[in-house]
């Protein structure tokens, strides 16, 4: 398997065969799979309260037309 060096990055090649981008350092593969896993949790985090906010709202609503 020829390893190709990324121009620019350190750490990163380009797998000869299939053209896949290899990270040789672990360690900053680590860091961005723990920095997806927060940014999928934040995203998920803010969905909810989207809809938390959408029922509040709904709620609202019934609640000023029951009031007329």
């Amino acid at each position: 398997m020829a390893k190709i060096p990324v121009e620019g990055i350190a750490g990163l090649y380009r797998d000869g065969n299939s053209g896949a981008i290899i990270n040789s350092n672990k360690s900053n593969a680590q860091i961005a799979k723990e920095r997806r896993k927060r940014v999928l949790q934040e995203q998920k985090r803010l969905e909810t309260l989207e809809n938390d906010m959408s029922e509040i709202k709904g709620m609202l609503k019934k609640l000023l037309k029951k009031k007329k």
